[in-house]
């Protein structure tokens, strides 16, 4: 039962709301694979630093994760009470039918 309340617990932290972020980037929803978060703060703010490993199955598994990627160093999104501070790409496999990325984000919380 702890893994379930620990994702819970996740999906509170801005993870959810940025996973719905990304997803509309993508025109679809991602399989997660796997999310780790650590907790992340400065002088000002608190927020959580996540590693969130995403898989894209299908015919067009790779321009799904090709459109939630591109221009992602850049892109703003609405993520309620939270702040997306910096996002990347970690790694990028593509295989017949099968896209996954780990992507690195730093969140805090606005409020």
């Amino acid at each position: 039962m702890t893994g379930a309340r620990d994702d819970r617990r996740r999906m509170t932290d801005g993870t959810g709301v940025l996973l719905h972020a990304l997803a509309k980037r993508a025109g679809a929803a991602p399989c997660v694979e796997r999310i780790a978060s650590t907790p992340w703060a400065s002088i000002t703010f608190t927020g959580m630093r996540h590693t969130l490993r995403l898989r894209f199955d299908g015919a067009d598994a790779g321009a799904r994760a090709r459109a939630m990627t591109a221009g992602l160093g850049y892109a703003e999104f609405d993520l309620g009470r939270y702040t997306l501070v910096d996002v990347a790409v970690a790694e990028r496999e593509d295989h017949d039918g099968c896209a996954r990325l780990t992507l690195e984000a730093l969140v805090i919380e606005s409020d």
